[in-house]
């Protein structure tokens, strides 16, 4: 990969990775209001940006697959993570989420069986598996006998598998736009479907001034990373973000807190380093080539 693909991402993890450190402003706004705010905000700013190419560069079919795919990345798991937030833990849902480069491995070989490339493909099954189960291992889980909280978990989990169709979908889509012109479609999308639901939901505030923080400008940073590495990266690299995240953040408690080290603590950390090192690294041939969903 290029070098600047190499800056952005691990900008991009470590801007995730220590966002817990960064105090939330006192905010009266809804979380989903907030953050479609925050990507109406991002999105008109780039439509003003990208001016007479987003009406005219752009076929209209383009448009409605890059919204409707970069709404199932970003919007629906944003919801189904704030109505799960009570009843299945950050940590659980953290753990559900890194199963997101398996199920990418899988779609990359099947949308990539017709052309020969689905054994390059499937040879990142096993870093993958070896990463998430490192990372179970470091992991306190907890699950819930309750039908509500068995529901909610097996929605956070439909949705991890939507997210990851949706990132290999959006790396073809985001093939033909710019960047101005996939970040104002990106952001207008999520922005009309998070207040919408909001709306819908009796949920909305309208406290636009509200939404300025820290916090909001990290978060506006990381969906511009995002979105460029979504469209640069292939699928299979760029989701060793939902490994490499967990594993920034969980050296980060080691030196902080210091505890004592044991067999397992080790070999979880051991197998989830080897698992992002090798969707990094590993040479197996599947992301030199577009990738095709038909």
């Amino acid at each position: 990969m290029r070098w600047t693909l190499w800056i952005a991402f691990g900008a991009l993890c470590i801007l995730a990775g220590t966002s817990w450190m960064i105090p939330d402003a006192a905010n009266p706004v809804p979380l989903l209001e907030q953050q479609g705010l925050l990507f109406g905000v991002v999105g008109l700013i780039a439509m003003l940006s990208a001016g007479r190419r987003l009406w005219f560069g752009v076929a209209g079919a383009l448009w409605i697959r890059l919204a409707a795919a970069s709404v199932m990345f970003f919007g629906v798991p944003m919801v189904v993570g704030e109505y799960a937030r009570g009843s299945v833990s950050a940590i659980t849902r953290s753990a559900l989420f890194a199963m997101v480069p398996v199920v990418v491995v899988m779609v990359v070989s099947a949308s990539n069986a017709s052309s020969g490339e689905e054994r390059g493909a499937r040879r990142f099954l096993v870093p993958s598996l070896a990463g998430l189960g490192g990372l179970l291992l470091l992991l306190p889980l907890g699950f819930s006998g309750s039908i509500r909280e068995r529901v909610l978990l097996a929605t956070v989990c439909a949705v991890v598998v939507l997210v990851g169709f949706a990132s290999v979908w959006m790396y073809r889509v985001l093939r033909g736009f710019g960047f101005a012109e996939a970040i104002a479609i990106v952001g207008v999308a999520n922005a009309v479907f998070l207040l919408g639901w909001s709306a819908v939901r009796g949920e909305v505030v309208w406290r636009l001034v509200s939404v300025v923080s820290l916090s909001s400008v990290v978060d506006v940073v990381e969906v511009l990373l995002i979105v460029w590495l979504l469209r640069e990266m292939a699928p299979i690299r760029f989701a060793a973000r939902y490994l490499a995240i967990p594993l920034l953040t969980i050296l980060e408690s080691f030196v902080l807190m210091r505890p004592e080290w044991n067999v397992r603590m080790v070999s979880g950390t051991v197998l989830l380093a080897v698992g992002v090192g090798m969707l990094l690294f590993w040479k197996a041939g599947d992301d030199e080539v577009p990738l095709s969903l038909r």
